[in-house]
């Protein structure tokens, strides 16, 4: 079994390791395929370019033979690669991504590209200043850092099709919502927003200080309750909220998570196409999650910091503490105020 050399930094992009980078189609334009909706086998059939530019990538060891293609995935507006770079030559990733971009760029002129494509001219030399737009944004790149990266990767990779199949079946559980308003309280959503009119909810809230044992009893009356119909809503913080959270979704019940900053910002270039990750994602296509951030407004609003200081010091006074306030700024209150914004949401 081939061993591979696993980079310990996700921001180191230079040198021997396993590199996966995500190449962007200017504007978003569906330049390289179609996506077949087959529920038995969704793919993307390929246009002229995305058919060049995929044999091109089958090919890297003949122009850079340190190079070794692991896994690719060709998508209508983009490409997901998985690069295993065996020797150190002193050159970095994005290096090697820029000149594979630059060929792309050149093989665009002439191969045929599909009449999807924006006007020629967009893809013209410019007179004026004697250029040419570029046909790939900036790639996004990634290091793997241990093994259980790498078998989990490339199953992501290949299952890009299916996961763009389910996205365009169920649109509107993948919208990102900026002003999702509800008693009283404003988020940024994605998911189902039904969940949040079933009458019964129930929060999950663990102490760090629980047992195993405990854990394991909160979570089965927990699904006891889920399987009778109560939608469970965390905020994901301790170990056994996380622990908890897991179950229910294994058990293909509903949830909805409370994310500290879990999405993009507003203007982020991932902010249009964002879509939540691996498991999350499934639960999402399935209905059965909705993804909750409070915004900053919300978690300093006058009663969120009153209930969080009554909280506090409850704490505090049941271990025999003196009670010190802490800043509305800090970590440890956007956690206690994230929870107290669950317990709202259940009443």
């Amino acid at each position: 079994m081939e061993r591979f050399v696993w980079k310990r930094h996700k921001d180191i992009f230079k040198g021997i390791g396993i590199y996966h980078i995500t190449f962007v189609v200017s504007g978003r334009q569906r330049l390289l395929g179609e996506l077949a909706i087959d529920h038995e086998e969704p793919r993307c059939l390929p246009t002229d370019l995305g058919r060049a530019i995929s044999h091109d990538l089958e090919e890297i060891q003949q122009y850079r033979p340190y190079v070794r293609l692991l896994a690719k995935q060709l998508m209508p507006d983009h490409i997901h690669v998985l690069l295993y770079v065996t020797e150190d030559r002193g050159i970095s990733i994005k290096e090697i991504a820029r000149g594979m971009r630059q060929g792309w760029r050149q093989m665009a002129a002439t191969v045929n590209i599909d009449a999807q494509m924006a006007s020629a001219e967009e893809y013209q030399q410019t007179p004026e200043k004697g250029m040419q737009p570029p046909l790939f944004e900036t790639p996004f790149f990634r290091t793997l850092a241990h093994k259980g990266q790498l078998d989990a990767m490339i199953q992501y990779i290949h299952d890009n099709p299916r996961r763009a199949m389910l996205k365009i079946q169920n649109p509107n559980l993948f919208i990102m919502r900026r002003d999702t308003r509800v008693r009283g309280l404003c988020f940024t959503s994605l998911g189902n927003l039904f969940l949040l009119v079933y009458p019964d909810k129930q929060p999950v809230i663990c102490s760090r200080s629980l047992s195993e044992q405990q854990i394991a009893a909160q979570q089965s009356d927990v699904l006891h309750q889920a399987e009778n119909g109560c939608i469970t809503v965390t905020a994901t913080i301790s170990l056994g909220e996380r622990q908890i959270a897991k179950a229910v979704r294994e058990a293909g019940l509903p949830l909805i998570v409370l994310l500290k900053d879990g999405f993009p910002k507003t203007g982020d270039p991932h902010e249009k196409y964002y879509k939540p990750g691996g498991v999350y994602f499934e639960a999402c296509a399935a209905g059965r999650l909705l993804l909750l951030e409070p915004t900053a407004e919300t978690l300093t609003l006058p009663d969120i910091q009153t209930r969080t200081e009554q909280t506090l010091r409850a704490k505090a006074e049941a271990r025999h503490w003196n009670y010190q306030p802490i800043p509305v700024s800090s970590d440890r209150y956007r956690m206690m105020a994230a929870n107290e914004i669950v317990k709202i949401l259940c009443q």
